[in-house]
């Protein structure tokens, strides 16, 4: 239920137990006073029937003596000297009597009246009919003001959390402010108060993405001289083996820095092609097991997508499933299970899982899964996927607890 709907249900149902409570208070002040003026008037007929009785020994008034329908309580009391008015059903009628201790001859008799309560019941039913209306009534008008309300700011909302959308899928321009409707209330100070906080993070985004960019491409110069001087030094010697593996590292480091700059600056253009998953899997598992990448580590592979075509860049598509499988290497356990569905790649291992942060919002870089490295691995593949339209998704194994990549190929 909309929060429009929710405000509008709130406001019908205040207004209808407001209404109600009144007029269970208008309507027993109603039945009390009706009951008042019954007796009243009944006591004081009953009183002029006495009278005249008594002086003329008519019977006057509608007053009727040792009537078989009064009832015995009403009876006994006005022959113990008492005068009373009681209730009672008479042929399925409700009556109300009064009644009074006389002398006939020689014995006490009682003399009473009666009056139907038909009037005071309409009355009432009145009375209950105009509570009905007033409830349905004022919670149509009420409602209906309260709905042209709610739906402002519901529509107000609605709108901004359009922009926010917007400013989650990377278009930091948008302001909320700016297409909700002003207003001097909550939801303008709302909408301020997050326009600031997307400001700020822009500017940090920004800083690290010029920071990424920068310092890959400071670096890249003076590594490419060092590479060549590695090259230079005795292959036998352990020294030179040293130099040139941290090179190599480095040399990684750099190109991965440079990668993620193309990727936030948007300039990696893919080149699409028809591609066959199982046989690029097979492919790129065999050339990481020639490299040495995984060739000391269990790893388990189930190609299940079998005559598969997508129309992705295999390069990009390679590096992506290379690079999931570097950080189970790196981070996870043995065993490494790599499976291909006709819709999906999944890379799994047997280790402590991902941590919290990469489960609730993905990768970040120079934040690493293992607590060691530059985090930019699962950055990249990420920011790959998303290139080619791919959805990844991060989870932890319920059964083993450890961690568990899914590239979901493009539908259609």
């Amino acid at each position: 239920m909309s929060l429009r709907w929710k405000i509008v249900l709130v406001i019908v149902t205040s207004v209808m137990v407001a209404v109600l409570s009144c007029g269970v208070v208008v309507r027993q002040s109603a039945t009390i006073s009706e009951n008042d003026r019954l007796r009243n008037n009944l006591t004081e007929q009953l009183t002029d029937a006495v009278t005249i009785y008594q002086e003329s020994g008519v019977l006057s008034l509608n007053a009727s003596v040792d009537d078989r329908n009064l009832p015995t309580n009403a009876r006994n009391a006005a022959l113990s000297g008492q005068s009373v008015t009681v209730r009672s059903q008479v042929d399925g009628e409700e009556v109300v009597w009064a009644a009074a201790p006389i002398s006939v001859g020689t014995h006490t008799a009682v003399l009473s009246v009666q009056t139907s309560t038909e009037e005071s019941q309409e009355l009432l039913r009145s009375i209950d009919r105009a509570i009905i209306i007033g409830m349905i009534g004022s919670a149509l008008v009420i409602g209906g003001i309260g709905s042209l309300v709610a739906g402002q700011v519901s529509r107000r909302l609605t709108t901004g959390a359009q922009a926010a959308r917007r400013i989650a899928g990377g278009d930091t321009s948008v302001r909320i402010s700016d297409v909700i409707e002003a207003g001097d209330d909550e939801v303008t100070a709302f909408a301020q108060a997050v326009d600031t906080a997307v400001e700020r993070l822009a500017e940090r985004l920004d800083s690290e993405q010029r920071f990424t960019s920068d310092l890959a491409h400071e670096m890249r110069t003076p590594l490419t001289g060092l590479v060549n001087a590695a090259n230079l030094l005795e292959e036998d010697s352990r020294p030179a083996e040293l130099v040139k593996d941290r090179v190599h590292r480095l040399q990684v480091l750099v190109e991965d820095l440079l990668e993620v700059s193309r990727l936030d600056a948007g300039r990696a253009n893919p080149e699409l092609a028809p591609m066959h998953v199982d046989n690029s899997v097979k492919s790129l598992l065999t050339t990481l097991r020639a490299s040495g990448a995984i060739t000391d580590h269990e790893v388990r592979v189930d190609l299940g997508a079998g005559d598969t075509l997508i129309e992705t860049d295999q390069r990009r598509f390679e590096r992506i499933v290379s690079n999931l499988l570097v950080n189970a290497v790196k981070h996870g356990a043995d065993p490494i299970d790599v499976r291909t569905t006709p819709t999906s790649v999944i890379v799994s291992d047997a280790g402590a899982g991902y941590p919290r942060d990469i489960l609730a919002t993905g990768p970040t870089r120079f934040v690493s899964a293992g607590g060691g490295g530059m985090g930019l691995g699962l950055v990249i593949a990420q920011g790959q996927a998303n290139l080619l339209g791919m959805t990844m998704t991060f989870a932890n194994s319920p059964e083993t607890g450890g961690a568990v990549a899914t590239l979901t190929f493009p539908q259609g």
